[in-house]
């Protein structure tokens, strides 16, 4: 909807940019300073062989990495779980979640306060904010698009292989901003639900994307 964009991110011409996106990710960049001042880090988890953890990731509180884990450059991982296979890519933020694994944390994706299910794909730039007292709960083989805004003020559940996309708030959200992966690959040709349009076929979409994911699992 208009305007919700510049609550998370907005800039004038002159200034820098402002907002509660920029805010989140400005009150943790001190925390990579030592991180690129030092030869080796610290890392203060324990990480499997199979798994790699990048000397240039944050990682602090209990947090528990799973084999065949991949945590890029610049991720920043606090008090959370991510089971085996997982993919955190760069400049990720992953805080307060839980991962049941094989999970893509695409470049810039932001996930607090969440318990992502199996197979769930995070897109680029999204911004996935539950609180404790009104956690997200995402079902396994979900799709987050890219620039999804996920952020509650009641628990959410979304059931397991949706397409979830747009400006989510509450449960009642997800009727005009989510889809099954099942009723997508019905579609022929136009399609509108809510502000998402969509012309094409989605079988070819769903099976495109799920390659994609299982692409970067296989590489990872």
């Amino acid at each position: 909807p208009d305007g919700v964009v510049d609550k998370y991110i907005s800039i004038a011409p002159g200034s820098k940019p402002k907002g509660e996106l920029i805010d989140f990710c400005e009150s943790r960049k001190e925390d990579f300073i030592p991180i690129y001042s030092s030869v080796i880090p610290e890392l203060g988890v324990e990480v499997p062989e199979s798994a790699f953890v990048s000397p240039y990731a944050v990682v602090k509180g209990n947090c528990k990495v799973g084999n065949n884990v991949l945590v890029s450059q610049r991720a920043y991982i606090e008090s959370s779980s991510l089971g085996d296979g997982a993919n955190a890519q760069e400049s990720c933020y992953i805080v307060n979640s839980t991962y049941d694994g094989m999970n893509v944390t695409a470049h810039g994706g932001k996930v607090i306060n969440a318990h992502l299910g199996r197979k769930v794909f995070t897109g680029f730039n999204s911004f996935v904010r539950g609180k404790a007292d009104a956690k997200i709960t995402v079902g396994k083989e979900c799709i987050i698009m890219p620039h999804t805004i996920i952020d509650a003020v009641e628990p959410i559940t979304i059931p397991e292989r949706n397409l979830v996309w747009g400006y989510i708030t509450k449960q009642a959200d997800l009727e005009a901003n989510s889809l099954s992966l099942d009723e997508v690959a019905k579609i022929k040709g136009q399609f509108r639900l809510g502000n998402m349009s969509f012309d094409g076929l989605g079988s070819a979409f769903v099976k495109a994307f799920q390659n994609r994911i299982e692409h970067i699992l296989e590489v990872n």
